[in-house]
């Protein structure tokens, strides 16, 4: 996304820490994905007492993306007991206006020659958990013309798909836009969280060929 400006660094800034005081609203949710240890330290909170700009992601579950230089972005998983699509919203919502960026950056400098990408914060977390450094993006079809630049130093790039259509879709676009990519397919109707919390750590490592 273009550069934010002092006042979009200053707001995501105040509000991350905000949020952050009340992620123990959402403990035994992340704790039951394996997540609450991560979720703490790269500052996921829980929206309350929000601006007017945040005001319909309420009760939902804040996720910051943070650099070296603070957070540039954030992403808001709604945890109300509803059909999502029946109030014309995903689970997974940014603020209107604001654009697409790869999540978990902080994960290119820990990383040696190979890295992994996967769909969704919680899979890239769920990834670094189990030991493989990992970014998300957030959504299957998300793309930037730029992104194959960000992966070229990388030998491989390990390419976690989802067991749907989502995923043939996300592997479809990444095997033609970047070169050095390998597909780790999840079965069907699994996600790397599922799988992980269905297999282990150990058994998603094994996926990775080194």
């Amino acid at each position: 996304m273009p550069a934010l400006s002092k006042e979009q660094k200053r707001f995501l800034e105040k509000y991350t820490l905000q949020y952050m005081e009340h992620l123990d609203e959402e403990a035994e949710y992340l704790e039951g994905r394996g997540l609450l240890e991560l979720a703490r330290s790269r500052g996921l909170g829980v929206v309350r007492n929000p601006p007017p700009q945040h005001s319909m992601f309420e009760g939902s579950i804040a996720i910051p993306y943070l650099t070296d230089f603070g957070p540039v972005n954030m992403r808001f998983r709604c945890m109300k007991n509803h059909d999502c699509k029946e109030f014309n919203h995903g689970k997974y919502s940014m603020m209107k206006g604001w654009h697409a960026n790869l999540y978990n950056v902080q994960q290119f400098s820990e990383a040696e020659d190979w890295i992994a990408v996967t769909e969704g914060e919680f899979d890239a977390l769920t990834l670094q958990a189990s030991g493989i450094p990992a970014v998300g993006v957030p959504g299957s079809t998300m793309w930037k013309e730029h992104w194959p630049n960000v992966f070229e130093d990388f030998s491989i790039v390990y390419v976690f798909t989802d067991g749907d259509t989502a995923g043939e879709k996300m592997w479809e676009r990444w095997s033609h836009e970047v070169s050095n990519c390998v597909r780790v397919k999840m079965p069907s109707g699994e996600d790397v969280n599922s799988f992980f919390l269905r297999h282990g750590a150990e058994a998603l490592r094994a996926k990775v060929k080194r």
